[in-house]
């Protein structure tokens, strides 16, 4: 397969077309599918202000203020640090710099679709290896075999779409296993208490992915890392667009990355909400899975396409999958505001019945 017939990943619809479907306002949509979060910094206002005057100008192309921000915050050299408009295009240029047509990559199943579209753009063979529902265990075993022999590795920790935390033994028998590189998709490492810093610097052959969209609020800014060893930071850097991190994300991200205090806060909160929701589907008769996560997976049945339509024509946008998809029977939710889950659990109410 080429670049050229590669899937494309597919979205959600827009805001304006669930408000036209549901007849309100954009404002009142409920986004429930994209894991963002539910608040948003309060300086960022401020941010986008003093910075308008400069907005003519290009970003400074090798960001070195962001390297060594990042660097401070994750505890890794700054020559292992490369920045990327989203963990999303790092995990393109990982794709790009690492994979040769004929390649093979690995990764479990389910998980996040882009590691398949980076696989095929790059002309490589991509393999998956399933996880078995209903208790969908981390493949540990059938996932290190799967390793021996591929170029690269794809491991989400946390997972997603399931929202659980593969154990650090069994990423441990994966990286240990595998033949040629491991991607370690870390984007939600904040709401599981991880750092990845020292793991990637003492593990040559891993490149760690950060993002500053989930804990940090900042999805709309689309500011990512990469954290590698000297040899893998350099080959992202080479294939890296200069400019791809707007000049006005970068100060979002320097500003963010300098209030650790509110991060932390921000976290402990979408924690203490992901419990209320997660609280409100078993009041339902639900059985939501553990996350480790800003988001909630729970099989709601056969009736799973159904009840998400419904919700959609009532404004509130759920992440349902599709026939054929292992978790087609299931819907997650992201965390929102307590106003938000409060109406989405009602409407949920309302389908299940």
């Amino acid at each position: 397969m080429t670049a050229a017939s590669a899937p494309a990943y597919v979205w959600q619809p827009s805001t304006a077309e669930i408000a036209a479907r549901a007849g309100i306002d954009p404002a009142e949509v409920i986004r429930a599918d994209q894991n963002t979060s539910p608040f948003s910094p309060p300086w960022a206002g401020e941010v986008a202000s003093r910075f308008a005057s400069g907005v003519n100008e290009y970003p400074a192309a090798r960001y070195r203020d962001l390297r060594r921000a990042v660097a401070e915050h994750t505890g890794a050299d700054e020559s292992m640090v490369v920045p990327g408009a989203g963990a999303d295009e790092l995990i393109l240029l990982a794709g790009r710099g690492v994979l040769r047509p004929g390649d093979r990559a690995v990764a479990e199943s389910p998980t996040y679709a882009m590691y398949r579209i980076a696989t095929l753009q790059a002309g490589a063979e991509y393999r998956s290896v399933p996880r078995v529902l209903p208790g969908a265990a981390f493949p540990t075993d059938a996932l290190a075999a799967a390793a021996r022999d591929a170029a690269l590795t794809w491991l989400c920790v946390p997972a997603n779409p399931t929202g659980d935390r593969p154990e650090r033994a069994a990423v441990d028998a994966v990286v240990g296993a595998a033949g040629g590189v491991v991607v370690i998709d870390a984007a939600y490492a904040e709401f599981a208490g991880d750092g990845w810093g020292g793991y990637a610097a003492a593990t040559p052959g891993v490149i760690v992915l950060g993002t500053l969209s989930k804990a940090f609020a900042l999805a709309g800014a689309r500011v990512g890392y990469a954290l590698a060893a000297p040899e893998h930071a350099a080959l992202l850097d080479r294939i890296r667009p200069p400019g791809s991190v707007s000049s006005l994300s970068v100060a979002l991200a320097l500003r963010s990355l300098a209030e650790r205090s509110w991060m932390e806060e921000h976290v402990a909160r979408v924690i203490e909400l992901r419990r209320d929701l997660a609280d409100g589907l078993r009041r339902l008769g639900l059985d939501p899975r553990p996350s480790s996560t800003n988001f909630v997976l729970a099989e709601v049945g056969p009736e799973a396409a159904r009840i998400a339509g419904g919700l959609m024509d009532r404004g509130i946008v759920p992440r349902s999958f599709p026939d054929g998809h292992p978790l087609s029977e299931f819907l997650r939710f992201t965390v929102r505001t307590p106003q938000h889950q409060e109406r989405m659990l009602d409407a949920l109410d309302r389908e299940l019945r």
